[in-house]
């Protein structure tokens, strides 16, 4: 089969249409995927599939630009990370967050903020930054930005995000162990995580499940289903809420009842003694990153 570099918003773009499709033809969407994949140039949706896992494979393992090596090398050497959380990045678990979503983030005294670990992030995290080629330029970072502007620009990339490690004795073994974990203390998920010393894009993740319940899915329209555990959750929280409250949480979205559950038990005193918000500013590090 022929390679066609294929992003994960391209194969989105052509779910949506193979989606489309089916319901105005009648047809199975398997058919329908098929269909779509060969108007665009692919044998069939095996081949998208393939090429989109290429695709992401061939973006990881490009090298990171000199000017970005080096400014990691200068950083490494003038502010090293803590042993704790160089071992955390090379064989525990260590998580990122989006910076919005982190402000709704609660720890527990299993984790903490990994700031001074930025630039071993940044190791894995620009890789997919630079190399990612633009669906309607058709270009890459790498090939538009000048060293200085690639430095500056990814610099201010990875003020996106805000990093925990894990601080437990036994890190999780699988990704579906640590995904649970991370959402035991936020209802958003994840952007990246460091396992065993191997990183993980959830934005490229098909799936992942949990008790044999897909708890997360890049299908457009995807949505968790109630679990026990919530309706468990509920029956313990549930009479914090008024009738009215009540009333309104059976019209809510999933992800909205993830939301009141979680600040419901925050209130209780077993919660307050479990949680502790994570309200710290990012750490100067992080700020100073461009004068290194």
């Amino acid at each position: 089969m022929e390679f066609i570099a294929t992003t994960a918003t391209a194969a989105e773009k052509l779910k949506r249409l193979a989606k489309t499709l089916r319901k105005t033809t009648g047809t199975s969407l398997a058919v329908a995927l098929d269909a779509v994949a060969k108007q665009h140039g692919y044998e069939h949706w095996k081949h998208v599939t393939v090429c989109l896992e290429q695709t992401a494979s061939a973006s990881r393992s490009k090298p990171l630009p000199e000017s970005l090596k080096d400014l990691l090398d200068r950083a490494a050497a003038r502010h090293p990370a803590s042993v704790e959380s160089q071992k955390a990045f090379a064989q525990g678990f260590v998580f990122a967050m989006d910076v919005k979503d982190a402000e709704v983030l609660s720890l527990t005294s299993e984790y903490a903020e990994c700031d001074d670990g930025w630039y071993l992030a940044a190791r894995d995290l620009w890789r997919g930054l630079v190399h990612y080629r633009d669906d309607e330029t058709g270009t890459t970072l790498f090939e538009t930005q000048s060293p200085e502007d690639l430095a500056s620009t990814a610099l201010d990339d990875l003020q996106n995000y805000r990093l925990f490690r894990y601080l437990g004795a036994a890190a999780p073994g699988s990704l579906e162990e640590a995904y649970k974990q991370t959402s035991e203390l936020s209802f958003f998920p994840p952007t990246h995580i460091w396992l065993g010393g191997n990183f993980i894009d959830i934005g490229e993740v098909s799936e992942i499940r949990v008790g044999g319940q897909v708890v997360l899915s890049t299908s457009p329209g995807f949505t968790v289903l109630s679990s026990d555990d919530k309706r468990t959750r509920y029956e313990k929280f549930g009479h914090l809420l008024n009738a009215e409250e009540r009333a309104l949480f059976d019209r809510m979205t999933t992800q909205e009842q993830d939301s009141l559950l979680f600040q419901l038990e925050k209130q209780t005193p077993a919660g307050q003694a479990r949680y502790r918000p994570v309200q710290s500013p990012v750490a100067s590090s992080w700020r100073d990153a461009k004068n290194i």
